[in-house]
Parts: structure tokens; sequence; C-alpha cells
């Protein structure tokens, strides 16, 4: 081979291997990003060429981006092969598996969810109109109180196993609750972990009310939860009180609070995904 071929050939291997790295690595990533200041996140793009739909994925109290057994990061994969972008985030002050001490309030979390828009916004190619939402258990209840804040964010909302309109009343019933608000902190057993929590987070919660929130916002919206869940099923009153359409509530039978995620058994936490993704899929 002459030399002057092999050299160019060498070159055109290398161009076609930083274009890998340039455009085909940033296809099915999973990039850690800082969303603002302390706020960091993981922005994943599709298999394929992005159209610009994108949705955000809030995560339950204690909790983190992943989501219970790594269901909300497998959600994400899914998502990207039907050829929608997302932005996972880690609360401020909460989102960490290990961490015991939780320092976020509901305002912090609402202030984290504006922030985590503001970034999916300025995204290169990011289609404003064809924007969605995840949150699951609080960050289901934290995207309910977004949706009537900022009405037109987004086209389509999806909520996990959401928590009941008196947000207040409801978180005042869990372990610690009582003890932190009379003493202005309190530790307590949670079962997967030790978790402190201080009276400024159960007093965030006042006023707030998701029912009146969800009646404020015009788009699709899509309520999942298992029909083993400790969490009253409020799912057919907010079909009742959104004014948008399509609208549809999925009781999946025999499944927990998270979708029997934790246990030998997939097939419940499967469904939640492939209809989620399925609704996206359709209303983005």
């Amino acid at each position: 081979m002459p030399i002057h071929r092999t050299l160019l050939l060498a070159r055109l291997a290398a161009l076609a291997a930083l274009a890998l790295l340039t455009f085909g690595a940033a296809y099915a990533s999973d990039t850690t990003v800082v969303v603002k200041g302390e706020l960091k996140g993981s922005w994943r793009l599709p298999d394929a060429a992005w159209d610009g739909r994108a949705v955000i994925l809030l995560h339950g109290f204690a909790d983190d981006m992943d989501g219970a057994g790594d269901l909300s990061k497998h959600l994400t994969e899914v998502l990207a092969q039907r050829g929608i972008a997302s932005l996972r985030i880690n609360f401020r002050g909460e989102g960490d598996r290990k961490r015991t001490v939780i320092e976020s309030t509901f305002l912090s979390r609402i202030q984290d969810t504006e922030a985590a828009y503001e970034f999916l916004i300025r995204q290169s190619g990011a289609r404003n109109g064809h924007l969605g939402c995840i949150g699951w258990s609080l960050g289901a209840a934290t995207e309910a109180e977004i949706l009537g804040r900022h009405p037109l964010w987004f086209r389509t909302g999806v909520l996990w196993s959401t928590l009941p309109g008196d947000l207040q009343k409801f978180m005042m019933t869990l372990p610690g609750a009582a003890a932190a608000v009379r003493d202005g902190v309190s530790t307590y057993d949670a079962g997967w972990k030790k978790i402190t929590t201080y009276r400024a987070f159960y007093e965030s919660f006042s006023g707030i009310d998701l029912n009146r929130s969800i009646g404020l916002y015009p788009g699709a919206l899509l309520t999942v939860r298992g029909s083993l869940d400790f969490v009253p099923n409020v799912d057919p009153e907010l079909m009742r009180l959104a004014p948008g359409l399509p609208r549809e509530a999925i009781l999946i039978g025999g499944a927990d609070h998270t979708f029997n995620v934790l246990g030998p058994d997939k097939s419940a936490s499967e469904r939640a995904v492939r209809v989620t993704v399925d609704w996206l899929v359709r209303t983005l």
C-alpha cells in the first residue's frame, strides 16, 4: 500500500474516532452534570438522533436520583432507547442513599426542580413545548406542586406513588415527624437506614394543597401506583380534578410503594416502566 494512502487511512480512522468521542459518545451516555451550584444531576441523551423531547425525574424522600433498586436509572435507559432525553437530579440536602441527615425542605425541592427546568431548556436541541416530568412518592408531590406553579412548563406529567393533597397532614404521620416538630430534631429507624429530620422540613409543607395544584395544570397526566401501596390511593381524585387531556390512572395489582423493585419478581416494576415510557412517547 502506498505510503500516502496509508497516512490518509490513518487520518480518516483518527477523524472517525474523534467523531465517535464528540458525537457518538453523547448518545446513550449518562453524564454527571452540575445543574446549579451544589445541585448535581445526570443528563442522558437518546441512543440515536435526538428530536428534542426530554423529561426531568424527581426522586422520593431520603433517596437519590437512581431511585429504589435503580429503577429511575433503568427508566432513563429505556427512555433513551425510545428517543427521549432525561435529566434526573439529587435534591440538595437529601439526594444520597447513604445520607442519614435530611436537610432539605419542600421549598428547596421546589427550587431545585425549577433549576432543573432552567438547565433543561438551555440544552442545545431541547424543544420547549415537548418537555415532561416524572416524580416518585415525595418527588411526585414535588412535581404536582410544580405543575400548579408553572402550568405551561410541561406538556405531560407522570406521578408514581404520589402523596395525598394535604401534604403536611400526611407527612406528620411519618415516623419521627411529631418528635422533630416538638423537639426540633429527631432520629428514627426507617428500615433501610436511620434518618434524622428537622422541624423545618415538616413545617415547609404548611399550606401546600396538591389537589389545587393539579387543578391548575392543563397538560397530560398519568398516575401509576401499586395496589399494595401504604399511601392512600388518591389517584381517582386527581383524575377528577385534572382539567387536561389525556389523563389516566394505572393501578398495578400486587405492587407496593416501590413496585416490588427490591424483591425477586420485577414484573411490577417493569410494567411501571413500560406504561410510563409508552405514555411519554404518546404525549410528548
